[in-house]
């Protein structure tokens, strides 16, 4: 009896482990198909904003140079201060332009002099020529020595003007309206117009450029996205765009690009672009980085969440649901700038249904449950 109560019981097991086996197997076969979110995708005008970046310079950069040589005996001004046009930033020592002009106000003084006995010995011959008392030889040594003793005036006058425009030199003013940077130079340092160094220099920050390069395909599909025959043409009809920090701070005020280079680079294909730009708050610097954001609009394409995409290498896929099951679909799409969504511009039908989030779940030929909505702009 013992024997027989185990071999019962073992039947027991070996019967309930089958029954509940073919139990879930009924449950699964009857279960009902996933349901997952689905998208009815529409053509579209779909704008993106890509962001390339941008080296910044000043709508006017000024080296300062001395255009006499001396000693710096002074600055003016503080490094970094904002100056105006005209305003003194540094002087040099003025002693040894002083005495020159001094020496040329004494040669222009002993010019004069020769000058009016040139003229009075002048005018002396004249009369005893009038009376036959000298002959025109002496007459005409006369003449010429006033006219000697005029021509060294003159040099002696123009040797005083250039002698005071050296001492006007020792005052070094600011050429234009702007910034004034960093000093190579200081008091006691001896500074010369042949030094390749500048003093300092001076940057128009209130108004800057930004350029920065498309590649030779992007450039190619602006002409084609805007109808233009030429790069006049395309200046005209891009839109505005925006320039932001390296920290990603956004420059308040729109720039427009106004000049396309004419050659591209040799190595790479890139264009190089000039966007202007108001900066009033002198966010941006000569010298700056930073980022300009173009809107691009591509028309008569998909928009389509990156959930929605499996990629494969360089392959591109969509669940399109036909019939209640899932067909994968290779897609092209152009790169992502959003990181939200693909631009699918191949493999998509106006009004198809794709499977909208974690494509990457589904299988080839699954029954789907759909909740459908309209493409997302």
């Amino acid at each position: 009896m013992k024997s027989f109560s185990r071999y019962a019981l073992w039947n027991f097991l070996m019967l309930f482990c089958i029954q509940t086996q073919l139990t879930s197997c009924e449950e699964t076969a009857s279960s009902p198909a996933d349901t997952y979110k689905t998208l009815r995708v529409e053509q579209q005008d779909y704008t993106q904003n890509r962001r390339f970046t941008a080296r910044i310079e000043s709508q006017q950069k000024v080296e300062v140079r001395p255009v006499v040589g001396g000693t710096l005996i002074k600055e003016c001004v503080k490094e970094g201060a904002q100056v105006k046009k005209g305003q003194p930033l540094f002087i040099i020592d003025q002693a040894p332009y002083i005495a020159a002009v001094d020496a040329a106000k004494a040669q222009v003084a002993t010019a004069r002099a020769a000058l009016s006995t040139a003229q009075l010995n002048l005018e002396g011959k004249e009369k005893l020529y009038a009376q036959q008392m000298v002959g025109e030889f002496d007459l005409r040594r006369a003449r010429h020595a006033r006219e000697e003793a005029a021509a060294q005036l003159e040099s002696a006058q123009a040797a005083l003007a250039s002698a005071r425009t050296n001492l006007n030199y020792t005052t070094i003013c600011s050429p234009v309206d702007g910034r004034i940077s960093l000093f190579e130079f200081f008091e006691g340092e001896l500074v010369d117009p042949s030094v390749e160094l500048p003093i300092t220099t001076i940057a128009v920050n209130n108004h800057i450029y930004a350029y920065f390069c498309l590649s030779e395909k992007l450039y190619t599909d602006l002409f084609e996205e805007y109808g233009c025959s030429s790069s006049s043409e395309l200046i005209s009809k891009l839109p505005p765009v925006t320039l932001y920090t390296t920290w990603d701070e956004q420059l308040p005020q729109k720039g427009y690009i106004d000049a396309i280079s004419g050659s591209a680079d040799t190595s790479t294909g890139a264009v190089l672009l000039r966007a202007s730009f108001d900066n009033p708050s002198e966010i941006f610097r000569h010298g700056s980085n930073g980022y300009i954001e173009l809107p691009t609009t591509k028309h008569g394409v998909f928009a389509i969440p990156q959930d929605a995409v499996i990629r494969i290498q360089n392959k591109y896929f969509v669940y399109r649901v036909i019939g209640g099951k899932a067909v994968s679909t290779e897609i092209t799409v152009l790169p992502s700038v959003d990181n939200q969504h693909y631009v699918v511009i191949s493999g998509l039908n106006d009004r198809d249904i794709i499977i909208a989030e974690n494509a990457g779940m589904v299988s080839e030929g699954k029954e789907i449950t759909q909740e459908t909505k309209k493409t997302e702009p």
